[in-house]
């Protein structure tokens, strides 16, 4: 009875609090709307589909032969699965295309070596020079073409060597070299993709979460600096009736802060947070806990509720933004430095739930993220049996 009592007490209190509710329900929301809709062509979905812009490529053969003579690169050039995609432009030199690629007067450069069309019919493998230009994506684009144009090239003299020539005439239809040269895929295998009001409900509330940390240390700091801890260390209350009973007022509106979330977001934003909903409830109770042990932890430590309070603050800031929370980072950054925080594992799960991703996708997120609670909770119960909350 006495930790229910107090725990009730703790949410009067809480919710009386102007300043909380403005913190921990308004101030989210907001955030959310302005930098879903300031954002939204740099996070997910720019409102469209994408398309390829047509690559210039400079051409250049070496071969002595002539571009016409090729009859290779030429009937693969003319193909009309190729007019939206690259443009090609016949180049007397290697000089004049690397210059044309410094000028951005061309995407991409293709030198073809000197005997191509012979080489390839003597069975020797189909080779080329590939010059890259300043934009990334019209390397990959025109990169992939070309790629393709030789993984066909090689693949039927394989077949016209093992086989031999009159194989080439039963190739099935759906042989490689009838697939399209590049095509634009999804973000994930179901075709669906998250908008940048979606990934910044997760960050948000998912450093939201992180900062009820705050209200730990406040609920526990004000009554040694109220100096009311003595006067009920005085009365028939356990210390650790006293500490789970705040802790689970706390818990308490962490949760309803949580669902308010969820819910307004998807109401007034229609933020859609996947099909997932108890894998959902489950990720944001287990950051519940990491974020409430891992204040327990420093207010353990800390002699002022002002010092607990910054080191909180310090640490949920810096993993927000290390995370990617806060602005999109590289992969690499995200999936390396980002591994060492707690909302990480969090958002990439919560990321992919929106995306209807299986499963077998989201354990091992769970797993981590479970292991990261137990650790955080053992030290968290150490450190109480060490310290203890007195006045």
């Amino acid at each position: 009875m006495n930790t229910w009592t107090i725990m009730i007490y703790e949410l009067r209190r809480l919710f009386s609090s102007r300043s909380m509710i403005l913190n921990m329900f308004l101030l989210p929301l907001l955030l959310i709307f302005l930098l879903g809709a300031s954002l939204s062509g740099v996070v997910g979905d720019k409102g469209g589909s994408t398309n390829i812009d047509i690559v210039r490529v400079a051409v250049v053969n070496l071969s002595g032969e002539g571009y016409e003579s090729s009859t290779m690169m030429d009937s693969f050039l003319k193909s009309t699965a190729l007019k939206d995609i690259i443009t090609p432009i016949i180049v007397n030199s290697r000089e004049a295309a690397e210059s044309g690629l410094r000028t951005g007067k061309y995407g991409y450069a293709v030198v073809v070596p000197p005997g191509f069309d012979s080489k390839v019919q003597n069975g020797e493998a189909a080779q080329l020079e590939f010059i890259l230009g300043k934009k990334s994506t019209d390397n990959r684009v025109a990169g992939t073409v070309f790629d393709n144009f030789l993984k066909t090239l090689n693949y039927k003299q394989s077949v016209a060597l093992t086989l031999g020539p009159a194989a080439l005439n039963v190739m099935a239809p759906n042989s490689t070299s009838n697939q399209p040269s590049v095509k634009l895929g999804e973000l994930s295998e179901g075709g669906y993709s998250y908008t940048s009001s979606q990934f910044y409900a997760v960050s948000m509330m998912l450093m939201f979460l992180l900062y009820s940390g705050l209200t730990v240390c406040t609920s526990l700091f004000n009554e040694k600096e109220n100096h009311t801890l003595f006067r009920i260390n005085s009365m028939p209350v356990k210390g650790s009736e006293l500490f789970i009973g705040k802790m689970l007022g706390v818990g308490v509106v962490s949760i309803v802060q949580c669902a308010a979330i969820i819910i307004l977001t998807n109401v007034l934003f229609g933020v859609n947070w996947g099909n997932r909903p108890g894998l959902l409830l489950l990720f944001c109770l287990l950051m519940i806990v990491a974020s409430m042990t891992l204040s327990i932890v420093i207010s353990m430590f800390s002699k002022t509720g002002a010092s607990a309070r910054n080191v909180v603050t310090l640490l949920t800031v810096s993993m927000t933004f290390i995370s990617g929370g806060m602005a999109p980072l590289p992969e690499s950054w995200v999936n390396s430095a980002g591994a060492f925080t707690i909302n990480h594992w969090a958002m990439q799960a919560i990321l992919k739930m929106m995306l209807h991703a299986d499963v077998s996708q989201i354990m091992p997120n769970l797993g981590v993220l479970s292991l990261i609670c137990l650790v955080l909770f053992s030290a968290a119960a150490i450190s109480y049996r060490k310290v203890g909350y007195h006045g």
